[in-house]
């Protein structure tokens, strides 16, 4: 479905920015950075990091846009298949939080490692996050196989037997898709650690637009898998994207490596 503004979210919202400026207000270090005028900002700095800021916002509004049209697309089919759909995204959003911090602690470590010169270490960076990221995924979805039932009782009540059908075969796909879910989050933030953001978004745009939505319509309307067909469609959006970001990331980084080596 697609979010709606909520007062109370941007209450929280702004309380939390308000606390984490007071915390940085008494970190020593930070509390001078954050006295500076912006009137001092250097044109070419700002220049510098919109550049790179822009791209990952325009990604995370490709995801979120994508996604909003698949619930769309399941809509179609009822309001049982949508509240399926709703429901095992809702869970696969919530294991998906640990890769959102997996990526931006990758993205940090790799931005150290590449200002080191150590790419070896970029690449064990990668491999790590991915092996967290595959610890958890393989928990969870043992629990989705095995406790279909128990996962799904907090979202129906008995009588949704539809939709407690369609959201259990749901289930068996988000066992697999998580795997690409976090893995191309993790590949958005090792593109980052890359100052390589635009390339991550053109990624997306094909990964989501042009494979992953069209595959869910091919799917879903086209071989009469309804709701099934859009979630393979999903999976093969997000497998695809995971594949080329991490693919650009090698790439990049070995880039690197070779600069680094005709560098005198």
């Amino acid at each position: 479905m697609l979010a709606r503004w909520r007062p109370a979210g941007a209450v929280r919202r702004t309380v939390r920015g308000l606390a984490l400026y007071l915390s940085a207000r008494r970190d020593p270090r930070l509390a001078p950075l954050l006295s500076l005028s912006i009137w001092k900002t250097r044109p070419a700095t700002l220049r510098r990091l919109t550049g790179l800021g822009a791209p990952i916002a325009a990604t995370y509004g490709s995801e979120a846009g994508f996604f909003s049209v698949v619930a769309l697309l399941v809509g179609s089919f009822g309001t049982g298949a949508l509240a399926a759909h709703t429901a095992v995204n809702q869970l696969v959003y919530i294991v998906f939080q640990m890769a959102v911090g997996l990526s931006h602690a990758a993205s940090l470590g790799v931005s150290r490692e590449l200002a080191l010169g150590d790419t070896a270490a970029a690449q064990r960076l990668k491999s790590t996050a991915l092996a967290c990221a595959a610890a958890v995924m393989a928990v969870v979805a043992v629990v989705y196989v095995v406790l279909p039932g128990a996962v799904l009782a907090p979202f129906f009540e008995g009588e949704n037997r539809a939709s407690v059908d369609i959201a259990t075969n749901l289930l068996l796909i988000a066992a697999l898709l998580q795997f690409f879910d976090c893995a191309q989050n993790i590949g958005v933030g090792l593109l980052r650690g890359l100052d390589d953001t635009k390339g991550g978004f053109r990624i997306t745009l094909v990964g989501y637009w042009l494979v992953g939505l069209p595959a869910a319509a091919l799917l879903g309307f086209g071989t009469g898998w309804d709701t099934v067909g859009i979630w393979l469609g999903l999976l093969t959006g997000l497998a695809t994207t995971a594949l080329l970001l991490l693919r650009r990331f090698g790439q990049g980084v070995e880039r690197r490596r070779e600069a680094a080596l005709v560098t005198p």
